[in-house]
């Protein structure tokens, strides 16, 4: 068995018996220990784990330490095969908050800003998980009136580098802040889903357990020397003469970047109300702006408004929360794989508004909806609509239920709700309470994937279902 089961199974009893003796002088520690059962690449696994949550000053840690089980008690190897894979069980690290002075995050991001988002906004490294695991970093650092922000999506990606982004402002002539910004995913097509490695793309791989390259090899050894067809088509698993001819969909040495610069201005017009504007150019591409405001009248209640103007080629929060859905997707004849870059050959100009509102009620009811609707410049192109919203309930005065939260995302679809899309994704989390220490925890989630690359998402294998169900004991 993998060295590195031994080391999980030592950090579990590690957080479980050792860690709280430390911990008891933290006013902020808790570990979690999850029994259930998890879907993931159309498997069903049980799952253990242990999730020590601890702070100590601004310091703060998390850890996600996973056994994922099939029927017959083999552990899923994936998680352990690569020494890589002990950074991936640090769901995050952190020290301080968003608000203080000095921020930074490792680990999981939820929810990353540049600047007002007209390049990257709400980002997260973390919609695939736990199938897809990112470590990346997040940082904002301020200095008198000097502000930086930065983020890295996945360090397994420093190599090319992935997906980065950097912004850095200045204040002067009082209150006026004036914003420069960079984006670059330096390889797009980091984003393919490989499991048996073997340079093939799950979504070209005829063997998905094994190696195509090896197997093609193999059966071509068989082919001459049996040069008999009506025999090898006996042959249990054969694959035809036209699979062992044809070129395997090899993506080792496939590069593409896309990279992205911007510019803001901004003014705070009294405490509550900030006015902007923000103009962002994809290199090679086109250009577009977008003045806005800001309002924040209270802890419970905050809005923004803008105006949008593109140019073609250029698409807004191209960088969002559905990115790592979108990077990489298989080509209308499904023989080939595309980037996301692509999409911005085809943008057609477009203007329109973009409104988001959060709203807060007794730390009771927390609903958050960002809409944006776009009209073609030019005759015969399609408008273009979006919608995020999230609805999180904490009912502390409602027995038996711990937390809920429900989630939708549709980008860039000419009616919202009628179209399924690679950027469309919902679920929702659910929590009830069992015991005094103990609850039950769901988490539904349904996300879109274009598998034959004809425009059109329907059928079972194009439709991507997430379902865990887990029984959760405080450990401390």
């Amino acid at each position: 068995m993998n060295k590195n089961f031994f080391l999980v199974l030592v950090s579990m009893l590690y957080f479980v018996y050792i860690a709280p003796i430390f911990a008891e002088d933290s006013p902020n520690h808790s570990a979690q220990i999850g029994i259930g059962a998890v879907t993931m690449d159309g498997q069903t696994w049980q799952q253990v784990s242990l999730r020590p949550d601890f702070s100590i000053g601004k310091f703060g840690v998390a850890l996600d330490l996973t056994l994922y089980i099939d029927n017959e008690g083999n552990i899923r190897e994936e998680e352990w095969d690569e020494n890589q894979d002990i950074i991936d069980k640090i769901y995050y690290l952190r020290w301080g908050k968003k608000d203080d002075p000095v921020y930074v995050r490792a680990g999981s991001l939820d929810n990353v800003n540049l600047g007002y988002g007209i390049l990257v906004k709400r980002y997260s490294n973390a919609m695939e998980y736990p199938d897809v695991r990112r470590v990346g970093l997040e940082l904002d650092v301020s200095v008198g009136n000097i502000q930086v922000e930065g983020f890295l999506a996945n360090f397994r990606e420093l190599d090319q580098p992935g997906l980065f982004g950097l912004r850095a402002s200045y204040a002067f002539l009082g209150k006026l802040r004036f914003g420069a910004s960079f984006v670059q995913d330096g390889n797009l097509y980091g984003g393919i889903k490989d499991d048996d490695n073997d340079s093939v793309p799950n979504e070209f791989d005829r063997y998905p357990d094994n190696n195509d390259i090896e197997q093609q090899d193999n059966w071509n050894s068989v082919a001459n020397s049996v040069n008999d067809a009506n025999l090898l088509d006996t042959l249990v698993d054969y694959p035809g003469q036209e699979w062992l001819d044809e070129d395997l969909a090899r993506y080792d040495d496939a590069e593409e970047t896309v990279r992205a610069f911007g510019v803001d201005l901004s003014y705070p017009v009294f405490d509550k109300l900030d006015v902007y504007i923000q103009w962002a150019k994809f290199q090679d591409f086109g250009s577009g702006y977008a003045p806005g405001i800001r309002f924040r009248p209270s802890d419970w209640f905050d809005m923004g408004f803008e105006y949008r103007d593109y140019q073609d080629q250029f698409m807004g929060e191209f960088f969002d929360r559905s990115y790592d859905l979108e990077r990489v997707y298989v080509n209308e004849t499904g023989t080939e794989l595309l980037t996301k870059r692509e999409k911005l050959e085809t943008a057609q100009s477009m203007y329109g508004i973009y409104a988001d509102a959060k709203i807060n009620i007794f730390n009771f009811v927390e609903f958050f909806a960002a809409y944006t609707t776009l009209k073609a410049k030019n005759s015969g192109h399609d408008d273009s609509n979006s919608l995020y919203a999230q609805l999180s309930l904490k009912p502390k005065v409602i027995p038996k239920i711990a937390s809920f939260t429900a989630y939708y995302q549709q980008n860039n679809v000419d009616s919202l709700f009628e179209e399924k899309t690679p950027s469309t994704f919902h679920g929702a989390y659910f929590g009830y309470k069992i015991g005094e220490n103990a609850q039950l925890r769901f988490h539904w989630r349904t996300t879109y994937v274009d598998q034959n690359g004809d425009g059109d998402i329907s059928g079972d294998d194009e439709t991507v279902k997430t379902f865990s169900l887990e029984t959760v004991f405080n450990a401390w």
